[in-house]
């Protein structure tokens, strides 16, 4: 584990980990069987493919591996689970300036 996840893009985040691994969480609508709620969502991409879907409800996420992870042995469910623990983190960062 031991991502570091920075806003990189406004709704979109860059996640780094040791050994240059990137991978880039963008808000997403494209989901509707993942996105039915209204509740925000996020796609995670790695190597130009989305491995994963984030969904934030309430207090919790949601976190949804794809078959496309699979490709990726490097990106544990565990790496997602982190991910999805820093990106809401900096959501609420960020609705706490306003």
């Amino acid at each position: 584990m031991k991502w570091t996840v920075k806003e990189w893009v406004n709704e979109g985040y860059r996640a780094s980990k040791v050994g240059a691994l990137n991978a880039y969480i963008y808000r997403t609508l494209r989901w509707p069987d993942f996105y039915n709620s209204g509740a925000p969502a996020y796609e995670v991409r790695y190597s130009g493919a989305t491995i994963a879907l984030i969904r934030f409800e309430g207090k919790g996420a949601m976190v949804r591996s794809l078959a496309a992870a699979a490709r990726f042995p490097e990106i544990t469910d565990l790496d997602l689970v982190e991910l999805a623990l820093w990106v809401s983190k900096l959501r609420a960062a960020c609705s706490g300036l306003n």
